[in-house]
């Protein structure tokens, strides 16, 4: 029996509701203490959750039973990622029972739900075990929708009084309310990725009488370790034939598959032309699914937004996309960057006197280039600046489905959970230049990358050191970078300055085989042999309020997602003022970082080229790795 997807929570005495698990729908069939699982499309599971079929096998009856087989998290909470992963060594599974169909000999399909439920209730009881859990039901459906809500779980169900089973069929007795709109629909293909990544996101659709009708796209969700043996299950199925009979929307090169995966996708809601409209997320495969079943739940647009309303106000006090969002556009205007298409707003803003963001746009323009290859592969931590460059701002890490699809992702898991928040962040990488002006137009001034690239994000191509003067005096920035040289140079270890782009200074160390772990240590070590040799003026304190007017040796950059200022990147300073790349003979007391601007570093690029073209060397990371290990690490 299917439930039928409707808006908000209610409530109601005609009805029980009950949690919604997020998990397999699993059929149990008991005979004479031997037991079959089997899924909505009667595959045989039994091999799979054999922990589970061997608690059934103690029932003393002959039953089949209607339920959901689920992996907990640490919190106890459903975990359909874990679900798909499921290591019996490892995992707490548990599967919960909800509804009796047949008890000894007896078919109970057309016996009142309360029914059928207090015969379950009973021998489940008498089984008495951890793992077959029976899945109560609750008299308010408002208070339950909060509470799972609040929990971060799928949702919940509605069962009206007196109802009977209807097998096979959707019936309007059962209602399912999610927290966010889920539904599942087959793989018809995917589009190629401009980075490292496998695919950039997966084509999906619908079956109505017969046909697979393309539906749309999800481009994040994926859990980047995953994302291979994805695609080699794609490559196994790919055609030339296109299994979608209507229309596909995207401008990436695509490769269509034989419909036969089929992908649970989470969505906020559909387009007036009933295409689901971004964010579209990749939640998991659904192998407890044949394709065929696969048609259409329908829920009505202001359902949608209803249904959604409460679960995006937790959200809402973490995401900062409300602000783009709301941000009053004045001006826009459509471009066409290599092979995209790309709207830019508000061009005529006057970010610093007279500059424009215009203007901000064509230097990145000038530049992409060069400063592209300092971003590829690098997930970007977004400091928007809407208001100016010397306004307060705010931070966006995770795209949430809003990027265009020449923006690439890199999804990861969340370090630190967060309740009402996904498990995963999806970061956005700038490997073209519609990526860099899409961001720069979001109200970027700066870019601030990883020090590690998607292919091995826990390993940093470089080590850096932050020469950061409390009382902003350069100065002292030059003296430390000196210094610095002179530790380097007298092990033979190469590094690269560049200005930060306000008053400090960057060091970069290229190395290779280091976690970030590492690299932090190797950092304060040299960090502490520059202050030794500057006493009076620098200092390795933390402590904003104990550093006095002393220059901060700042290697905190180095752990795992920090970020600093790109090559070639404008900063958010009361000038327009360039991180720029320097030779170490350009480091003494005339260096002035006000004079790397955007009106001046196109110059400077023309007469020196890029003094940063050796930063990622594997020879100088390879060199210098074995001498930062003997002598700092």
């Amino acid at each position: 029996m299917l439930a039928t997807l409707t808006k908000e929570p209610f409530n109601d005495p005609n009805w029980i509701f009950e949690v919604k698990w997020d998990g397999y729908r699993i059929l149990a069939f008991s005979h004479k203490s031997e037991v079959t699982l089997r899924s909505r499309s009667l595959l045989n599971y039994t091999a799979n959750y054999k922990i589970i079929s061997t608690a059934l096998a103690a029932l003393r009856h002959d039953a089949i039973i209607d339920g959901e087989i689920v992996v907990l998290d640490e919190k106890g909470n459903p975990s359909f990622d874990r679900l798909q992963g499921y290591d019996p060594a490892n995992d707490s599974i548990v599967y919960y029972v909800f509804d009796l169909l047949w008890l000894d000999g007896k078919s109970l399909l057309d016996s009142p739900i309360e029914e059928r439920k207090e015969l379950l209730s009973n021998i489940t009881t008498e089984l008495n075990s951890p793992l077959i859990q029976f899945s109560v039901d609750f008299p308010d459906g408002v208070a339950l929708f909060e509470q799972v809500k609040k929990l971060g779980m799928e949702g919940i169900v509605a069962k009206k009084k007196g109802s009977y089973y209807s097998a096979g069929k959707r019936s309007k007795e059962w209602l399912k309310i999610p927290t966010s709109i889920r539904q599942e629909f087959v793989i018809g293909g995917w589009t190629e990725s401009d980075s490292a990544r496998s695919f950039r996101s997966l084509l999906f659709g619908y079956y109505d009488k017969g046909r697979l009708y393309y539906q749309g796209h999800a481009g994040g969700g994926f859990k980047e370790k995953d994302m291979p043996s994805l695609m080699g299950r794609l490559k196994k199925l790919e055609t030339k034939t296109k299994p979608f009979v209507n229309d596909v929307e995207t401008d990436r090169k695509v490769h269509w598959v034989k419909p036969e995966l089929v992908a649970d996708v989470k969505y906020a809601t559909k387009t007036k032309a009933g295409k689901i409209r971004k964010p579209a997320i990749f939640v998991g495969l659904r192998p407890d699914k044949h394709p065929s079943e696969v048609t259409l739940e329908q829920v009505k647009t202001s359902d949608a937004k209803n249904l959604l309303a409460d679960h995006t106000k937790s959200q809402d006090a973490e995401s900062n996309w409300k602000f783009i969002e709301n941000e009053k556009i004045i001006s826009e205007g459509n471009f066409k960057i290599g092979r995209h298409n790309l709207t830019l707003t508000n061009v005529e803003k006057q970010l610093w006197p007279n500059v424009t963001k215009a203007d901000l746009i064509q230097y990145y323009h000038s530049v992409h280039a060069l400063i592209l290859h300092y971003l590829k592969n690098r997930p970007l931590s977004l400091h928007i600046k809407q208001n100016g460059p010397t306004k307060p701002g705010f931070y966006i890490k995770d795209m949430e489905g809003h990027q265009p699809n020449f923006v690439d992702i890199f999804s990861i898991e969340r370090k630190h959970k967060k309740e009402g928040r996904r498990d995963i962040i999806d970061y956005p990488l700038c490997n073209n230049e519609a990526s860099l002006l899409y961001l720069i137009n979001l109200g970027c001034i700066d870019l601030n990358p990883w020090s590690s690239q998607i292919e091995n994000p826990f390993e940093p191509d470089f080590i850096s050191i932050d020469l950061d003067p409390s009382d902003e005096d350069f100065s002292k920035a030059i003296e430390a970078a000196l210094a610095t040289k002179e530790v380097l140079s007298k092990r033979n270890i190469i590094a690269f300055p560049k200005t930060s782009g306000k008053t400090g200074i960057h060091i970069y160390i290229p190395c290779a085989g280091f976690t970030f772990t590492k690299a932090r240590t190797i950092s304060e070590n040299i960090c502490s042999e520059v202050q030794e040799l500057l006493p009076s003026i620098t200092t390795t304190n933390v402590s904003i309020n104990q550093r006095g007017t002393k220059l901060f040796l700042d290697p905190s950059q180095n752990d795992f997602a920090d970020t600093l200022a790109s090559a070639y990147s404008v900063r958010p300073h009361y000038l327009p003022t360039v991180s720029a790349p320097l030779s170490w003979k350009e480091i003494n007391q005339k260096l002035d970082p006000h004079a790397f601007t955007i009106t001046t570093m196109l110059k400077r690029i023309n007469k020196k080229g890029d003094l940063f073209s050796d930063l990622l060397s594997p020879s100088h990371a390879a060199k210098n790795s074995g001498r930062l290990k003997k002598r700092f690490g």
